[in-house]
């Protein structure tokens, strides 16, 4: 479905998936990350949160450090995980869909 606008791939084990999400926020790019944990790195907080702030009409998202933020921007998080235990703030934060197959 995104493969059409370079859907970036993207993995918390990465050591510049910072660097990536910050690019992607900034372009408009859709990001997903794949195969997560239970655990979600903190630094996607303002991401999951849309920390947006806006100065002189401009829109701005402190990830790292601060980008601007292109509302064309898209996250995704998938997991393995068969029955994931996300903490409630996860909840609150993301919108949580079961694709899970079943007989």
């Amino acid at each position: 479905m995104e493969s059409k606008n370079n859907l970036q791939i993207l993995s918390f084990n990465q050591s510049d998936y910072i660097t990536r999400l910050e690019m992607a926020v900034s372009g408009g790019l859709p990001v997903l990350f794949a195969a997560i944990d239970e655990d979600l790195d903190p630094m996607i907080d303002p991401v999951l949160e849309k920390n947006i702030i806006n100065k002189a009409g401009v829109d701005y998202l402190k990830i790292g450090e601060e980008v601007e933020y292109n509302h064309n921007f898209r996250l995704y998080l998938t997991t393995k995980i068969s029955n994931p235990n996300y903490p409630p703030e996860v909840f609150g934060k993301a919108m949580i869909i079961n694709f899970n197959v079943t007989l």
